[in-house]
């Protein structure tokens, strides 16, 4: 889980800060900004969280680790550069932009978080029926 928390703030901070420069030194729109930022900082985001987090290696699995994590990544883009832009028609202001492009991320990981905990929880007896098996 450490390991998780680390890489997903270095990853934060890198979007943020490509972000950040893309709207004040290029003078891009919160959408263009935002996608620049997006698919430049998810190829290192892929390969450290591949390499430190899952402690991968070898060949990339495009079905276990490829797809999944492109898959969100282009999620979070569409949903982030929607609310950077209409962030920075709103305000014009690159604060207002970044937060409406944490927001969009924030957005992803919640509905990622309910889908997952929908998908793989399971009922308290289930739950405990597994655990009495393990220590039978």
């Amino acid at each position: 889980m450490s390991r998780y928390l680390v890489v997903s703030l270095v990853n934060v901070v890198n979007h943020q800060l490509l972000l950040f420069m893309a709207i004040n030194w290029w003078a891009w729109s919160g959408g263009g900004g935002n996608t620049f930022a997006a698919v430049t900082a998810s190829v290192p985001a892929y390969f450290m969280s591949r390499q430190w987090v899952w402690q991968v290696k070898g060949r990339s699995s495009l079905r276990s680790e490829v797809m999944p994590f492109w898959t969100i990544a282009l999620v979070g883009l569409v949903v982030s550069t929607a609310l950077a832009e209409a962030a920075d028609r709103l305000f014009e202001a690159t604060v207002m932009i970044l937060i409406g492009s944490l927001t969009g991320y924030f957005l992803v990981w919640l509905g990622k978080f309910l889908l997952l905990h929908k998908v793989f929880a399971r009922p308290s007896e289930v739950i405990e029926a597994a655990e009495s098996a393990i220590h039978v």
